[in-house]
C-alpha cells in the first residue's frame, strides 16, 4: 500500500507581488462606510467620534463589532459589511495579534470588493507593513498615537479629530 502523505510548510508565506487594493468611490457623500470595531478596550470611543465626524461630512455609517480582537472577523460579519457598505474603516489596533487579524480582515473585505483603511497605533506601523507584505496586499492605514488604552475620552476624540481627514483620504 502506498500512502500519500501531505506535508505543510509551517513558515509564513512570502508573497512575491502585492495586490493593489480596491479604490473607494471618489465621493463618499451619501455612501455607506462600515465602521468595524475590532473589540479593543477604549476603541469604541475613538470610533464614536469618528462616526460623528463622518456623518457631519455626509457619509452614512453602519457599525459592526468583532467578538474578539485576537481572531479575524466571523464570516457573517464580513458578509454583512460586504453587502451593506461601500467602504470600511477598521479600528483600533494597538498590539501585534490584533494588527495581524485586522490586516487579514481588511484584505478579506477588499477581496469581496469593499475598499478600506485600518487605523492602528504608531507602534504597529512596521507590523502592518510586514503583514501586508506577507499576504501580498497593499493595504491602507492611518496611525494614531500609542498607547490608547490609558487615554481619556477627550484624548481619543482628539485622535479622531486629527485623523479623520487622513482616514477619508486613505480610503480613496
Amino acid at each position: 500500500m502506498n500512502a500519500v502523505v501531505k506535508l505543510r510548510d509551517p513558515t509564513p508565506e512570502a508573497a512575491a507581488v502585492q495586490r493593489t487594493r480596491k479604490a473607494a468611490p471618489s465621493d463618499l457623500a451619501g455612501k455607506t462606510v462600515g465602521l468595524l470595531d475590532i473589540g479593543k478596550m477604549r476603541g469604541a470611543e475613538y470610533i464614536d467620534r469618528l462616526e460623528a465626524l463622518l456623518q457631519v461630512r455626509g457619509v452614512l455609517t453602519r457599525r459592526y463589532a468583532k467578538p474578539t480582537n485576537t481572531r479575524t472577523a466571523p464570516v457573517p460579519t464580513l458578509q454583512a459589511v460586504a453587502t451593506e457598505c461601500d467602504a470600511v474603516i477598521i479600528a483600533l489596533s494597538d498590539c501585534g495579534s490584533c494588527t495581524s487579524c485586522s490586516t487579514h480582515d481588511l484584505n478579506d473585505l477588499d477581496l469581496r470588493g469593499i475598499p478600506g483603511v485600518s487605523v492602528l497605533t504608531t507602534e504597529f506601523r512596521d507590523a502592518f507593513a510586514k503583514q501586508c507584505g506577507a499576504i501580498g496586499y497593499a493595504g491602507a492605514s492611518v496611525f494614531v498615537p500609542h498607547p490608547m488604552q490609558n487615554r481619556t475620552t477627550a484624548e481619543l476624540h482628539a485622535f479622531a479629530d486629527a485623523s479623520v481627514d487622513e482616514v477619508l483620504e486613505r480610503l480613496r
